[in-house]
């Protein structure tokens, strides 16, 4: 998938604005685009041999190797850099989505 191809993607599911994302349909986006450009789109199972201690660790790494990546896949690296921006922000809102509505349901946000 090149660059543009993504960008129709990411247009035809969420809008030219990005006005039809919603944290529900963002994190089905992201597994399927995420499947998609690691080639795995059959979904077939993945092994992963991880050594990273922490979640700080896992993006720490995961930047640098974007920092790394040739010309040749600059577009993949940009693609990936986007996915993960575009999958903070929306953690973030479904966050604070939660924390507005707990009082409407009884629930305690705090723990």
């Amino acid at each position: 998938m090149n660059l543009e191809q993504f960008r129709e993607e990411v247009y035809r599911q969420f809008g030219p604005r990005l006005e039809r994302a919603t944290p529900a349909n963002v994190q089905e986006f992201l597994v399927h685009m995420q499947a998609r450009l690691s080639g795995n789109d059959r979904g077939q199972p993945v092994e992963i041999h991880e050594t990273a201690h922490s979640y700080d660790e896992i993006v720490s790494e995961f930047f640098a190797r974007v920092l790394e990546v040739g010309p040749d896949r600059m577009e993949q690296a940009l693609m990936q850099l986007w996915l993960l921006g575009f999958e903070l922000h929306f953690a973030r809102l479904e966050e604070q989505y939660s924390d507005k509505f707990a009082p409407l349901f009884g629930t305690d946000t705090d723990d």
